[in-house]
């Protein structure tokens, strides 16, 4: 017999809902463990903070030497180690940055106390909004861009995602303020993906290659100027946000850190490149809050 498609969904929704709770607890079991320690004389506060956003958070293919994603290599980093409620899950349904499933589930966590007090809110977001199928949308057809790839992306189309985009990161700003107003937000633009025509293990992708192999661009070297032309566009959005002190929001600059043997795959680093990535994660952090971590 063969189980409904629906149902099949509606169990993985439940199984997510049921890995982030066991989340939660375990967050909150460790906030109470480092309250009791604080009562001790030279004891040191370790930063609390919440991750959420998409796979560069929670990336589910194991590797046997390196934290599987971000927000792991920086639990076990700084001395003491942060404490990082992971509300990010691979595979979620509301992966588009804050619909409503996942701005509702932030705002919970942000106002329930024993999840803190926050410090920090780490974002990873706005990738899968214009990777995937879609994809395509914001390239031009190689004929009509003479073979240029400086011509090859649609600026129009892509501003309107990017506007997307950014509304979404100043309503994930707009909760901060409402629930957690001491807490500095921490985003990150990526690094220069290469679209390699590699997926994550046969179980997604390739997410960039095809588009641009339908469009006239099937050559490497013109790819990757492309994708690395609007990663340049989605850190400058990312840039004119966190430049606004009224934001209180940081830009962890993570472009440029990948050596090429250190993607995995089209649009996630292997372990050692997610713990350069989670290094850079950490300075800032260092920098915003001196000898926390």
């Amino acid at each position: 017999m063969t189980v409904p498609a629906n149902n099949l969904y509606e169990r993985w929704q439940e199984q997510i809902q049921q890995d982030l709770m066991a989340r939660v607890k375990a967050h909150q079991q460790e906030v109470l463990k480092a309250r009791a320690l604080q009562a001790q004389p030279g004891a040191s506060r370790p930063l609390i903070l919440l991750g959420d956003g998409d796979s560069w958070f929670d990336y589910p293919l194991p590797d046997p030497l390196h934290a599987t994603d971000v927000l792991e290599a920086l639990k076990t980093t700084g001395t003491p180690a942060p404490l990082i409620l992971k509300l990010a899950h691979y595979s979620d349904a509301t992966t588009t940055l804050l619909g409503v499933t996942k701005r509702n589930r932030l705002i919970a966590q942000l106002r329930d106390a024993a999840n803190g007090p926050i410090d920090g809110l780490l974002f990873s977001g706005g990738g899968n909004d214009v990777v995937g199928d879609q994809f395509r949308f914001w390239l031009n057809d190689a004929s009509a861009a003479r073979n240029d790839p400086a011509r090859g992306i649609d600026l129009q189309r892509l501003g309107y995602i990017f506007g997307v985009v950014e509304s979404a990161y100043l309503d994930l700003i707009r909760i901060r303020d409402q629930f957690a107003p001491h807490a500095t937000i921490f985003v990150h633009a990526y690094d220069f993906a290469i679209p390699s025509g590699t997926g994550a293990c046969h179980l997604a992708g390739p997410w960039l290659r095809p588009s641009l192999v339908d469009r006239g661009w099937p050559d490497l070297a013109p790819g990757s100027l492309i994708v690395k032309t609007i990663l340049v566009h989605f850190h400058a959005m990312l840039q004119r946000l966190a430049s606004d002190p009224a934001n209180d929001m940081v830009l962890v600059q993570t472009q440029g850190t990948l050596a090429p043997e250190e993607w995995a795959n089209e649009l996630h680093p292997t372990g050692a490149g997610f713990a350069k990535i989670g290094a850079r994660f950490r300075s800032a952090l260092a920098v915003r809050f001196p000898g926390r971590i």
